[in-house]
C-alpha cells in the first residue's frame, strides 16, 4: 500500500512542527504535505529538506484555496492559532473555512481537530471571557452541525498547558530569584490546584497514534495531557532538580490580570482571557479529567514525557 498524504496545517508551528517530524519518521505509513504561511522561510525549507511536500497556505484565503491544497489527502491535522490574531471572529472563520474545504475532500478518511472545550459548559456559565476557547468550541460545534460526514471520521483533541511554555515565556512560568536567594513563583492557583501538562513535542506521537488507530477515535475527544499538576508540584521538583531554594506564592484573579498587563504587555481583554483560564482550573477542578472525553495517557502504546523527565533534558536554568 503506497503512503497516504497527511496534511498537516501550521507545519512550522509547535504543533505542526512536531506532527510533521514524527509522520517524516514513518514514510513507508506517510506523505506528509507540509502547509505554511511562507514556503521561502527557512523553517519551511528544512522541512522539504527533510521530505516533506511543503506548500503555501493562508488561513484567511477562503474554503475553494484550501480545498486546492486538501485535494488527494487521506488525513488532515487541522488547528487554528488565536493569539496570532487574538480575534475569536478570525479565528472561527478560519476554523470554517477548513472544516468547508475538509468537507469537499473526497479523498479524507480521517480529520484531526486541534481544539478547546468550551469554557460556558465546563463552568456552568461563570466564565463567559475564555474567548481562546470558546472560538474553537464554536468551530467543533459548527462541524457537528453543518458537516455530519466530516464528523464521523473527525477526531478532537483537547491540547493542555504546554511544559515548553517555561522556555518560550519564562517570565509567567518560571520562578524569579528574589533578594534573599529564593526562587519565587507567583500565580493565581491554590498549591493544590492541577492543571493538565504534555510536552507539545509529543504532539507528533499522538496524532500518529490517532491515524493509525482507524476509526477507533471517529467522534471521540481526546484529552492530551500525561500529568495533572499543580504548579508548586513543578516548582518543587525544579528546586530538587536544580539544589536552589523556593518559594510558592497565590495571586488573586485580579493580581493576576494587572500582572498579565504590566509585564506581559497584554490588552485588559485578553489578560482577562488568559486569568479565566487559569481559574477554570482553581474552580472547577481538571475539566480535562472529565470521564466523556478519552484521556491520552490511557491510548494503548502512547509513551508521553513527563514533567521530571521534561526538566531532566532541559536545563532550565539558564532562564532562572
Amino acid at each position: 500500500m503506497s503512503p497516504r498524504t497527511i496534511v498537516v496545517i501550521g507545519a512550522t508551528g509547535s504543533q505542526g512542527g512536531a506532527v510533521v517530524k514524527e509522520l517524516l519518521a514513518n514514510r513507508d505509513l506517510y506523505h506528509v504535505r507540509a502547509l505554511t504561511r511562507d514556503p521561502s522561510k527557512p523553517a519551511s525549507q528544512r522541512l522539504a529538506a527533510l521530505g516533506a511536500e511543503v506548500r503555501s497556505a493562508d488561513l484567511n484565503s477562503g474554503s475553494d484555496a484550501l480545498a486546492q491544497v486538501f485535494a488527494g489527502a487521506g488525513g488532515i491535522f487541522a488547528l487554528t492559532d488565536f493569539w496570532q490574531t487574538q480575534s475569536t471572529t478570525t479565528e472561527i472563520a478560519q476554523g470554517r473555512a477548513i472544516a468547508d474545504a475538509a468537507a469537499r475532500t473526497e479523498t479524507l478518511k480521517h480529520f484531526v481537530w486541534s481544539a478547546l472545550p468550551d469554557p460556558v459548559k465546563l463552568s456552568n456559565g461563570q466564565l463567559l471571557n475564555i474567548h481562546h476557547w470558546k472560538g474553537k468550541s464554536l468551530v467543533t460545534e459548527y462541524i457537528q452541525k453543518e458537516h455530519p460526514e466530516l464528523w464521523a471520521k473527525t477526531t478532537t483533541v483537547l491540547f493542555p498547558n504546554y511544559f515548553e511554555n517555561c522556555i518560550t515565556t519564562p517570565d509567567r512560568y518560571l520562578p524569579k530569584k528574589d533578594a534573599s536567594g529564593v526562587y519565587t513563583l507567583s500565580f493565581p492557583h491554590s498549591p493544590e490546584t492541577v492543571m493538565p501538562n504534555v510536552a507539545i513535542a509529543d504532539t507528533g506521537k499522538l496524532v500518529h497514534s490517532i491515524l493509525q488507530a482507524g476509526s477507533t477515535y471517529f467522534t471521540k475527544t481526546i484529552a492530551f495531557y500525561s500529568e495533572a499538576l499543580s504548579e508548586s508540584e513543578k516548582l518543587a521538583s525544579i528546586g530538587t532538580q536544580y539544589n536552589v531554594p523556593t518559594k510558592y506564592q497565590k495571586l488573586s484573579s485580579s493580581e493576576c490580570q494587572e500582572l498579565l498587563e504590566s509585564r506581559d504587555g497584554m490588552s485588559p481583554e485578553i489578560a482577562l482571557d488568559f486569568a479565566e483560564q487559569l481559574m477554570m482550573f482553581e474552580l472547577f477542578g481538571n475539566v480535562y479529567a472529565n470521564p466523556e472525553f478519552v484521556q491520552a495517557r490511557e491510548i494503548p502504546g502512547l509513551s508521553l514525557q513527563t514533567w521530571s523527565e521534561f526538566i531532566r533534558e532541559n536545563d532550565l536554568r539558564r532562564f532562572l
